[in-house]
Formats: C-alpha cells, structure tokens, sequence
C-alpha cells in the first residue's frame, strides 16, 4: 500500500511534530515531574503554577513577532532556531537549576522556543505538503502538542524516579536537535519566498479565528490543568485518574489526525468540522458536573476527542487565508491559543479553589460554544 505522501512530505512532516512535540515538553515535564523536583531545591505547587504561566506569557507575547521573523528568515532557519532554543533551555535546567527561580528563568527561553515552532513548521509544510494533504500534515503536526503531554506522563515512571528528573530534559534537547536535523536542508526550502509577501492590514479572519482559538484553548487548558485533581476529588483513585489523563490525550491526538483527515475529503475547507467538533464538546464539559467517575471517564474522553479537536483544522484554515505569509497567520493565531492556555487555568483554578466545580466546567461550556460560534460567524461573513 502507498504511503498517502511522498518521502521528502514525510520527512518534513516527522521533523514539524517532533519540533512541535519537544517545544511543549519544558513546560509539561515541569507539571509532570514536580513531585521530584523537591529531591534537589524547594519547588511547591504554587511555584509549578507560577513557573508554567510564564512559560506560556512568553509563547502568548512573542508568537506573533516570530511569525513576522520566519517569514524573514524561511521556515527550516525557524526550525533550526526553535530546536536550538529549546535544547538550550533544557540542556540547562538538567545542568544549572539549583531553585525555583532559576528553573523558572530557563523556562523563558524554552517559551520563545516553542512560539518560534508553530509558524516554522507550519510555514514548511504548507510549501512541502500537496494541498490535497495539507489538513493531514497540520493534523499530525499539531498532534505533536497532545503527544508531549502524553510523553511527560510516561517520562516520570520511565526516566524520573529510576535515573532522575534531570535525564528527562535532557532528552528533550536530543529529541529537539534530532527533530531539526530531519528537516530539508537544500536551498530552494531556505525561505518561503524571496521577499515576504505584505502582511494583511486591519482585523482579518485570521484574528477571528485566534479569537476562536483562544476562547477554545480556555476551556481544553483549563479542563486538562484540572481533570485529574477533580477526578481524584470525585473518588477515582490516583493511578486511575493518570490512566484517564492519558487516554485524554492519545484521545486528542487521534482526533485532530482525524479533523485534518476531513478535511481534506471535504475539499480544504476546515471550519465546518471544527465548529461541528467543538460544539459537541460541550456536552463533554457538561457530563462533568455529574461527578461520578464512569460519567467523569466518559465526559472527558468526549471532552478530549472533540474540544482538543480544533487545532490543525483552524492552522490549516488560517494558512489558507493568508497564503503570502502563513507563518505571520500562524503566530497570530498561536498567540490568541497561547493567551487562552494562560486565561483558561487561572479562572478553573480559582473556582476549582473554591470547590465550584460544576461552576467550572459550565465556564469551559460556554467558552467552546463561543469559540464554535466565532468559527461559524467568521465563515458565514466570508461567504455572504
């Protein structure tokens, strides 16, 4: 049987997910190993919340300026950029973090890192990809984001507690460098285009759609940052409650394969799938309040599948809509994702706090159908 792309589409596509795998994993192994970081400096919970909201304020403020730089530069430089910082970044918490305050510093980098990774990968595939095959390329490469919180997970009883925390970051700059070395290295792939096409003025589309990307990250972020704590607060055992996590996400992962696999059939067009998706995650939010744990299991699979759905759909819509500088349309709109990932944790935390759990996961509701709503507004103004 065929493969559904040529080698060197292959190539490119393994080195976009791996880049945008290793890119996440500073800030998730961070959560993921918190409980043996202690072991060597003083690293509570509020420190793990503080450390992990900086790193996505850096993803928030300098996506959009790096998508402006790798249009400049060309995608495989902004590869090679992103998996430099990144391994930096790790490569010196493994070797220089002794506090808090340091590790957290660090993350900085890694932050700018993972904000150069989006426009970069994106911007390559876009170019190395057939069209016909661009909603699977944006699909398994945002993939790469789901797939690093998977891998966080299995890195504490794989990596952490037998050889150490530090072993973990560690491999992330090898994954990062090794994920840089797959991308093409001849010149006709060195920049997108000779000159960088003018950027569209105004507000567009594009910043309606990172609207809708910011409205839906609140509510994936803020349910993910919580499941397990309230799952083990409904009765699910700890071991259980990480299981589910897990199945979450390779959940999310096939799912966002899939939306780019739609589309794909439907002819390129994106956005019917992702407002149909993140519609439907709404009934996943709301099963939560329940509070039993099957109805928990079942609520956020559904929850996962379908509001973790949206990411390659609204990349590859975006590039579409800014076809002269893609990498500049992908920041923009991993900025309003970035934004919500910050925004969405901090107002679950704070009822979540309070116990108000129910409270929390109608907020999660309402932003999914305000992100679905924006979706399907921003394509009916496009075609009236």
């Amino acid at each position: 049987m065929r493969s559904p792309l040529p080698a060197r589409a292959r190539r490119s596509l393994a080195a976009g997910t791996g880049l945008m795998m290793s890119g996440v994993l500073p800030a998730f192994l961070t959560a993921s190993l918190a409980s043996r970081i202690p072991d060597d400096f003083a690293f509570g919970d509020s420190g793990v919340g503080i450390a992990i909201a900086i790193f996505h304020v850096m993803c928030a403020v300098t996506s959009t300026p790096a998508g402006r730089l790798v249009e400049r530069i060309g995608p495989v430089h902004g590869m090679r950029l992103a998996a430099a910082a990144t391994a930096v970044s790790c490569l010196a918490i493994a070797t220089l973090a002794q506090s808090a305050l340091s590790l957290t510093a660090l993350l900085l980098l890694g932050g700018v890192a993972n904000a150069f990774g989006g426009p970069s990968v994106s911007a390559l595939l876009k170019r190395e990809v057939a069209i016909h095959r661009q909603g699977l390329a944006f699909g398994a490469q945002q993939s790469g984001g789901t797939l690093g919180a998977l891998v966080a997970g299995l890195a504490l009883p794989a990596v952490a507690i037998p050889f150490g925390w530090r072993w973990a970051f560690l491999a992330v700059a090898a994954l990062a460098l090794g994920a840089a070395a797959l991308a093409p290295r001849d010149n006709d792939v060195a920049r997108l285009q000779a000159a960088p096409a003018p950027r569209p003025r105004g507000l567009t589309a594009v910043h309606a759609l990172a609207l809708a990307a910011a409205l839906a990250s609140a509510a994936g972020v803020g349910f993910i940052s919580f499941l397990i704590l309230y799952a083990v607060h409904s009765g699910m055992s700890q071991g259980a409650a990480g299981l589910l996590l897990g199945a979450v996400s390779l959940a999310a992962t096939l799912s966002r394969i899939g939306v780019g696999i739609l589309a794909d059939r439907r002819g390129q067009e994106p956005l019917r799938p992702v407002a149909a998706m993140l519609a439907a995650s709404i009934v996943g939010y709301l099963l939560l309040i329940a509070g039993e744990p099957v109805v928990i299991t079942i609520a956020a699979l559904l929850a996962g599948s379908f509001g973790w759905a949206w990411p390659g759909g609204l990349t590859l819509a975006v590039v579409q809509r800014s076809p002269g500088a893609p990498a500049w349309a992908v920041g923009v709109l991993m900025a309003g994702l970035f934004t919500g990932a910050i925004a969405g944790p901090l107002l679950i935390g704070v009822l979540a706090e309070h116990e108000q759990f129910a409270i929390a996961w109608s907020v999660c509701a309402m932003c999914a159908l305000l992100a679905a709503a924006t979706v399907v507004a921003t394509q009916r103004r496009e075609t009236a």
